[in-house]
């Protein structure tokens, strides 16, 4: 068939968190005649199309729509419908720009994204971090919340990986499927009244050393695990304290991966008796940097840390195979009762058909989001976030 239609018609690709990244769940295109309807359902789409029905403008199914709803097959190696393209030269996550014969997509839109709300950017230093959170129901800012419920809400702070810098935070919730941590398979933990979830963006990586995304060209003992943005963060995380006195201040929880994983450890130094527990996966905080008087310091804070044998990019063994990065850190930790070590043999979860799949070893985040990492406590198998939730100053 030929798919050069004599007009462009107009779609909404609407967008759903897996674990390997938000993918394109549906497609809800405008169909303004019979003919429209016609072409669409003939049109050859670049995979395999779980469904296509006649729908109004949100997708839902009516025999008298303006709409044609299409649902394509999607999984971790189906690469058209991957929500994210990685640039490379950025070294971040951007959204897909869907360019397929006589269709234009004119809006992108994920339905789990409007439990967030992205708050006014916080400044300091001349810098600028984005940030989103994540408030249960009862705590949404309505009259009198903030007075008869304070010092009642747990908070979840979540620190990105390389991928998600920049300042467009929804890169955050959706890169990692963060949007996870206020969901049920996390939520469940926090019986009481759940857990908010604190998402700031940085503009480069948290590694950044100079803010102009030096880090790969810096001397690593140069380095000595410094971030450009530590205390612009630092001040971020207290002004949303003062904002929202319903977060209890004896059970603030951070964590992050990769680079976020080095960042977790960087803030559990730069704000000392702020956390009640810390989960940093795959961190990027070198052998190097982990001084004496800096495991003393991270032996204070309960600290879960996940990684998988098969990371290449953080890899746990250095070329002389020595331990490296989390390997290194539970070699300096020790036996510590408040050290927990999830050291897995490679990363496994689900393509978008519920098999088993193995991703590339560094997305330890995969598992942890999805809440399948447990360890064994006095014969009974607890759940990291389980665990954290737990915890208290």
């Amino acid at each position: 068939m030929d798919q050069k239609n004599k007009k462009m018609l107009t779609f909404t690709a609407v967008l759903q968190p897996e674990d390997y990244g938000p993918v394109l769940h549906c497609m809800i295109i405008k169909a303004e005649t019979e003919k429209d309807h016609a072409w669409i359902r003939s049109y050859r789409f670049p995979g395999e199309i779980r469904a296509v029905i006649r729908s109004d403008e949100k997708g839902n199914p009516s025999e008298n729509g303006t709409y044609e709803a299409v649902f394509p097959v999607s999984g971790p190696e189906i690469e058209w419908t991957q929500g994210f393209v990685y640039d490379h030269i950025k070294e971040r996550n951007e959204y897909r720009e869907w360019k397929l014969p006589g269709l234009q997509c004119t809006r992108v839109v994920c339905p789990i994204l409007e439990r967030f709300t992205r708050r006014k950017a916080y400044t300091k230093f001349d810098i600028t971090l984005e940030y989103m959170d994540y408030l249960p129901e009862a705590y949404h800012n309505r009259k009198g919340v903030r007075t008869t419920r304070k010092g009642t809400l747990p908070l979840i702070i979540w620190l990105h990986g390389l991928g998600e810098g920049g300042t467009d935070p929804t890169l955050v919730l959706l890169g990692n499927r963060v949007t996870a941590l206020s969901e049920v398979t996390v939520q469940q933990y926090f019986p009481e009244n759940g857990a908010a979830v604190l998402a700031p963006q940085c503009p480069t990586m948290w590694m950044d050393t100079d803010g102009q995304q030096h880090w790969k060209d810096e001397n690593v003992f140069a380095s000595n695990g410094r971030s450009f943005y530590t205390e612009v963060l630092k001040g971020l995380i207290r002004k949303y304290l003062q904002l929202h006195p319903e977060i209890d201040r004896s059970r603030i929880y951070i964590g992050g991966c990769s680079n976020g994983g080095f960042m977790t450890l960087n803030m559990m130094l730069a704000m000392p008796d702020t956390f009640a527990a810390a989960f940093p996966i795959c961190p990027a905080y070198h052998q190097a940097w982990m001084t004496p008087k800096r495991i003393r310091e991270f032996a204070k804070v309960p600290m879960w840390v996940t990684a998988a044998a098969t990371d290449t990019t953080v890899p746990l063994r250095d070329s002389e195979g020595g331990p490296a990065f989390a390997d290194a850190l539970s070699e300096k930790m020790g036996k510590r009762n408040n050290f927990v070590y999830s050291r897995l043999p490679q990363v496994m979860g689900f393509d978008s058909k519920g098999l088993p799949y193995e991703y590339f070893g560094h997305w330890s985040w995969v598992p942890v989001l999805d809440d399948r990492v447990t360890k064994e406590f006095k014969g009974e198998e607890i759940h990291l976030f389980e665990w954290l939730a737990a915890k208290h100053l």
